[in-house]
């Protein structure tokens, strides 16, 4: 599996577990990771003082965060918490539908 921001892929997930809702594994990052590196180490530090201003508007909107697996199938997750030893965890984004009455 591999993670992606927009078109842009950040690196490949192995080792992949599931703990009730939450999906864990191990990044491999490329070197499109870097730029995310302080972005995601303030999304998992509870200490730091993670202002969302001091990042774009794109990284913090779910829509733009994916996961393809090897049958090349794109599926939304919510921002993935990346940590300094490379374990990853996110969340699967699901659509929601409305019934009309």
């Amino acid at each position: 599996m591999k993670l992606y921001f927009l078109e842009e892929c950040l690196g490949e997930i192995e080792n992949i577990s599931v703990e009730g809702m939450w999906m864990n594994g191990e990044i491999v990052p490329n070197k499109n990771m870097e730029k995310f590196n302080d972005f995601f180490a303030g999304i998992v530090d509870e200490e730091s003082d993670f202002e969302e201003v001091n990042f774009s508007a794109e990284w913090l909107d779910d829509r733009n965060w994916f996961a393809i697996d090897d049958k090349n199938s794109k599926k939304g997750i919510y921002i993935p918490a990346v940590y300094p030893d490379r374990e990853i965890s996110w969340r699967w984004r699901f659509k929601l539908y409305t019934v009309d009455s």
